[in-house]
């Protein structure tokens, strides 16, 4: 049996090398706001000192968790999977969280098919995660772990999972997976997140993995299949998340590049904008990132209509492609 996605994707997890400067971008650029905060400052206090810290971020109706770790720190005994990342690949989205029905399942077939086990612990580590009232709360949280799992090799990104400590999700405010409204703190910026950019070296086989381990009822079919001169992909629902996943077909293009430097993995996040030019702006006058409107999209394509792009990459984790609202698409039955 395959694994159960519940709820939708409650966060991008991302690391990075300076939260205090990823958080001014995310919030004064792309319109984010702080989010989750109590569960942020709780899992910030699971490591002593003052090396690590981490953020919630909500941004195009999603939840970033932005990771500053330090090459000290550890979680019982675990060295820290996000220095990790940081120090081979720099910053990076790392893992995509969502919710399982059976995480002993979900566990033993992520294992069967090579994937590691980087961090797990009590799933009502935070506190946050574990007491949601005496209407609402699981018991047993202690005794079921959350799981940080090697799946990049398999889908181009980890995989951190763990069964809910609540009964009902809708009776609970630490959580807000993506798309679900109302927003925390307010819409989280005029963006909406459309997909996640992901570069694999084999679709047929990310595909098969793909349906080997998600349950039909958590995952889409395959659409949207194209191919151009730098790569072709096809785009897929995974618990509610979009992702467009690209295989190079040589050795020139950002695909190629990332997959050459850093193997497979996200490379850019795209949100949907009813007013680009003003992000556009924003980031122009406080940043010296690169900004571009390209005549080919990754795959060496003519897009279907005008795209932006921000080579955030080094700083954030991902780059930023911007999309104009299709408003007549949107009306249409």
């Amino acid at each position: 049996m395959t694994i159960s996605l519940l709820y939708g994707c409650c966060q991008i997890e991302t690391s990075a090398r300076d939260l205090a400067a990823v958080r001014r971008f995310m919030i004064d650029v792309l319109g984010a706001v702080p989010a989750e905060q109590e569960l942020a400052r709780q899992i910030a206090a699971l490591i002593p000192g003052d090396e690590y810290d981490v953020d919630h971020l909500d941004c195009g109706e999603a939840i970033f968790q932005i990771n500053q770790p330090s090459a000290s720190m550890e979680f019982n005994g675990q060295k820290s999977i996000h220095q990790d990342y940081l120090d081979r690949a720099g910053p990076s989205v790392t893992n995509l969280n969502y919710y399982v029905d059976d995480h002993a399942h979900a566990h033993a077939l992520l294992q069967a098919m090579g994937a590691r086990t980087h961090i797990q612990g009590p799933s009502n580590v935070a506190a946050a995660l574990g007491e949601y009232g005496p209407d609402n709360t699981r018991a047993g949280g202690g005794d079921r772990p959350f799981l940080f799992m090697g799946s990049r090799h398999l889908f181009g990104f980890d995989l951190e999972i763990m069964e809910p400590n609540f009964l009902h999700v809708s009776r609970q405010s630490v959580q807000f997976p993506a798309y679900v409204q109302p927003r925390p703190c307010g819409s989280g910026g005029a963006l909406t997140l459309k997909r996640l950019i992901v570069t694999v070296d084999d679709l047929a086989r990310t595909h098969g993995n793909l349906c080997q381990l998600f349950a039909p009822g958590s995952r889409s079919k395959p659409y949207d299949i194209r191919a151009g001169t730098l790569g072709k992909s096809f785009r897929i629902g995974l618990g509610g998340m979009e992702i467009e996943y690209c295989q190079p077909t040589g050795v020139q293009g950002d695909l190629a590049t990332q997959l050459a430097s850093h193997g497979a993995g996200v490379i850019a996040v795209v949100f949907r904008s009813g007013n680009p030019e003003e992000i556009l702006n924003r980031s122009s006058s406080q940043y010296e990132f690169a900004v571009s409107a390209p005549q080919l999209d990754h795959l060496g394509l003519v897009p279907p209509g005008i795209i932006h792009h921000i080579g955030c990459r080094a700083l954030t984790g991902f780059d930023v492609v911007l999309e104009s609202w299709d408003e007549a698409s949107l009306a249409s039955p």
